[in-house]
């Protein structure tokens, strides 16, 4: 995963993780989606990338911790942000390394999930996201979700294909694993956590469909 996203960092990001003028914007989206407007307090964003929604991010909260895998994307955001309530942080591929237990009032992670390349990366982050939010804290994130039949049978044929691919944007730490909709059910409930809210939208992968979550811990 490092690897391919400090390849893909030498490229146009805006290809790989969105356009960085639209990023504030999706941000009050996602929130606007969730009936969500969280503010102050700790947020934990997940997947940084170059930075695009760091910055709005910081004009709500009090602290941001942006997180990324790429250390080559985390040189691009902190050339771009420069708000002195945010702290960059590389972090391995399946954990949320140097966040401690219950500190999140927020996680936010969009755009992220979609580029895992295993479906137990996918759960070891809902793990996590469940082990860093603070008690009467929130998750707010995006995640495709494959499609019927036809889809996993897709995902079963691809799925060995992208291991052998040779570059960054063919390979499956781009391109990412989809889970179904019960599957990702199970996996929220095995991390111990919620829905609070939710909605659904057109996704960009070929059957899928995008599923916007608002979550807390579990009681």
């Amino acid at each position: 995963m490092r690897r391919t996203w400090d390849a893909l960092a030498g490229g146009d990001t805006a290809v790989y993780v969105g356009d960085p003028a639209t990023g504030a914007s999706e941000l009050t989206g996602l929130f606007g989606r969730l009936d969500a407007n969280p503010r102050g307090g700790t947020c934990v964003e997940v997947g940084c990338g170059p930075g695009r929604m760091t910055g709005a991010l910081a004009e709500r909260f009090d602290r941001v911790l942006a997180l990324d895998v790429s250390p080559a994307m985390l040189e691009q955001a902190m050339a771009h942000v420069t708000a002195a309530n945010v702290t960059f942080l590389a972090v391995p591929g399946d954990r949320l390394e140097g966040v401690e237990d219950r500190s999140a009032d927020a996680v936010v992670c969009y755009l992220v999930l979609q580029h895992l390349p295993s479906g137990e990366v996918v759960c070891a982050y809902l793990r996590e996201f469940a082990r860093v939010l603070a008690p009467q804290g929130e998750a707010y994130i995006q995640v495709p979700v494959l499609q019927g039949a036809a889809g996993r049978l897709r995902r079963a044929l691809r799925t060995p294909l992208l291991r052998l691919a040779r570059r960054p944007e063919h390979g499956a730490a781009f391109r990412g694993f989809r889970l179904t909709r019960r599957e990702l059910d199970r996996a929220l409930a095995g991390a111990g956590l919620r829905v609070l809210a939710e909605d659904e939208g057109p996704s960009a992968y070929s059957r899928s469909r995008d599923r916007f979550l608002r979550l807390a811990r579990a009681q």
